[in-house]
């Protein structure tokens, strides 16, 4: 039924939880009640990103983060960082256009905490313009260049933002499939939300030493989708916000239950539906909804 809808990993306690009688509402934790979350990003807008990356994402229906380099993008530079080729802006524009998300890495990937104000709007806005006007979509997200950041860099990129990466664990060099099962059993048993980095597949910082592995992930993900919500940075970044900022009044009547969410978040920005538990029961909603009528469950 449905009404719309480094290491460090992060638990969080459940909110919202009203009872009458037996019945309990609640947001669950992560979209469609799944026990743990994982957003899979990748740096840099390598071309092999758009070469071997998103046709396995593609085959195996998830969707991941793809942070660009504005300077590298489409030829300019001759369309390389660090001497490794780069996607174009055609190929940026035809991976958002099938659901992974392009955000922002930076202009040209300059370490932010050292920036001032000016600099750093120089290179933050500048991309998000390049991005937004060659591939039609605004970045949400922001992946911070060399992982660096300050106190006033995450300021300044979380505005109009669902979210920016400031927590993430390496995905490449020598992780095995092993490390992989390991890391996301983890994240079930915490709860947790979980944030992958990844720079070179087979060529380029921190490739893969078994390329093989690389594929193997990806696939094990997919397998797990039962117990795990695999989502662009961008999508469960809205959720966790929304989950924590909305407020539900409830009333229980005789035959029926009926939830008026408050959220007061910008809905062009956080439009991500969430999962209501009704006694462990999932509905998928509008965190917007002026109201919401479930037929109650005989007590």
């Amino acid at each position: 039924m449905r009404f719309w809808g480094h290491t460090a990993v992060y638990a969080f306690a459940l909110l919202f939880c009203l009872e009458a009688k037996t019945q309990t509402v609640k947001v669950a934790p992560f979209l469609d009640n799944k026990q743990a979350a994982l957003s899979i990003t990748f740096d840099d807008g390598l071309l092999e990103h758009y070469t071997v990356a998103y046709p396995l994402l593609r085959d195996l229906g998830l969707h991941a983060t793809f942070g660009l380099i504005g300077s590298r993008v489409g030829g300019v530079s001759n369309g390389k960082y660090k001497n490794i080729p780069c996607m174009t802006w055609l190929q940026a524009k035809e991976i958002a256009e099938h659901g992974q998300e392009i955000t922002n890495h930076g202009y040209a990937h300059k370490n932010l905490s050292l920036l001032n104000l000016d600099s750093m709007r120089s290179e933050v806005q500048r991309n998000d313009t390049l991005i937004y006007h060659l591939t039609g979509f605004f970045p949400r997200t922001f992946l911070y260049p060399g992982n660096r950041k300050s106190d006033a860099a995450v300021a300044f990129c979380s505005q109009d933002r669902t979210c920016t990466r400031t927590y993430q664990v390496s995905l490449g060099g020598d992780r095995t499939i092993k490390w992989f099962e390991d890391y996301v059993l983890g994240l079930i048993q915490n709860r947790a939300w979980g944030v992958t980095m990844t720079h070179g597949i087979a060529i380029g910082y921190d490739h893969f030493n078994d390329t093989t592995a690389f594929y193997n992930i990806m696939r094990y993900a997919a397998s797990m989708r039962h117990r795990l919500w695999v989502a662009p940075l961008r999508d469960i970044g809205a959720y966790v916000t929304e989950r924590d900022s909305i407020h539900l009044k409830v009333k229980f009547k005789k035959k029926r239950i009926i939830v008026r969410p408050q959220l007061h978040l910008d809905p062009s920005i956080f439009n991500q539906p969430l999962t209501l538990l009704v006694d462990g029961k999932p509905y998928t909603i509008n965190p917007y909804s002026r109201k919401i009528i479930i037929k109650r469950e005989n007590d």
